[in-house]
């Protein structure tokens, strides 16, 4: 517990005084201004840590100061790569002193705009938004601009006049491929793609860049039509496809990790011989590609450094009133195991 003298500080004031600091100095401190001595900043930070000493950051906003609020809008968080992508953003923040308000939308238009709204009501320091779906033709868009509040957005499915970072995702088709090529494979099924769906249809671009400039290969569409998923269970209801094609390609492409896992493990029970009978591989990287059997072949998407570029940008953006560059496209890393190796058995 605190020493009784540092009880009841619950302002700004009463801690610059508790400090024998001017109120502009603590201002600054806590609102992330240059201008104070890194010695006198740890000073007032070590204190509020001492005394428990919690800033009311919306007070701060209705006088036009910083807020240490960052909003982020997700579309969901049910697979791996998003879990992971809000994990990172979280952690890089905090670090900063920032706190991230967390809402899902599920894709719903509607609802991302009315937490969009919130986000500007509340008046956060800065907005990030993953996924979205946000319409180009939205109303919203001219309210956000309006509002000063600095928006940065991760792999938006539509394009939208704010700055972006994106994953290659036709680069990373490409070099898959391309490694494919090498390994002698000349037949290919994609298993899970849904052209209709922005990602799925950036890396089918790269596919069908590379194989246009290739000729003489053959492709298989996996997919069930109207009935997309991207889990372990869709993996195994594909795998059936396969078992019931005449022929077969030497290898699938799996839209992600889950479903190449689900084709596989479906294909094994089966009584496959895996890669010795069909070469799978995923998208991803998720922790248990490394030990499945065959281990799998995946694309990384180098998480940790797409959301360290967002949150730098959109801190940068705060703090320096300079907003970033307009797009970023970051590579991805091919993660090359054994899952991909040209079938030898038929």
């Amino acid at each position: 517990m605190p020493p009784e003298s540092n009880r009841g500080i619950d302002s700004t004031a009463e801690l610059a005084r508790h400090l024998g600091l001017s109120r502009w100095t603590v201002s600054r401190v806590l609102n992330g201004h240059k201008g104070v001595s890194e010695k006198t900043a740890e000073r007032v930070k070590e204190a509020m840590r001492d005394i428990g000493f919690e800033p009311n950051h919306y007070a701060r906003s209705l006088r036009g100061g910083r807020t240490k609020t960052i909003g982020v809008c997700i579309q969901e968080m049910d697979s791996p790569s998003l879990s992971s992508k809000v994990s990172n953003l979280q952690s890089l923040f905090r670090d900063q002193d920032y706190h991230c308000l967390l809402e899902l939308t599920n894709r719903n238009h509607s609802l991302e705009e009315l937490v969009l709204r919130h986000f500007l009501k509340l008046r956060v320091d800065g907005i990030v938004g993953i996924g979205t779906c946000l319409s180009p033709d939205s109303s919203l868009i001219g309210e956000i601009e309006k509002s000063g509040i600095p928006v940065f957005l991760v792999d938006p499915e539509t394009r939208l006049p704010f700055p972006t970072v994106e994953v290659d995702r036709s680069g990373a088709m490409e070099s898959m491929l391309g490694l494919l090529w090498e390994e002698g494979h000349r037949s290919f099924g994609f298993a899970g793609f849904d052209s209709d769906y922005a990602y799925s249809a950036r890396r089918l671009e790269g596919a069908h860049r590379f194989l246009h400039s290739c000729g003489g290969v053959q492709t298989w569409t996996l997919c069930e039509p109207g009935n997309v998923q991207h889990d372990i269970l869709y993996g195994t209801r594909l795998a059936e496809q396969i078992i019931l094609q005449t022929e077969q390609p030497t290898v699938v492409l799996a839209v992600n990790d889950r479903v190449a896992i689900g084709i596989i493990a479906e294909l094994t029970r089966r009584g496959w011989r895996m890669p010795e009978m069909l070469a799978v591989v995923g998208h991803d990287n998720w922790e248990i590609a490394s030990v499945i059997q065959p281990p799998l072949t995946t694309v990384d998407q180098n998480i940790p450094e797409l959301m360290k570029t967002t949150s730098e940008a959109l801190l940068g953006w705060i703090n320096d009133q300079k907003p970033p560059e307009r797009t970023t496209i970051l590579p991805t890393t091919l993660v090359v195991r054994e899952s991909h190796q040209l079938p030898q058995l038929r």
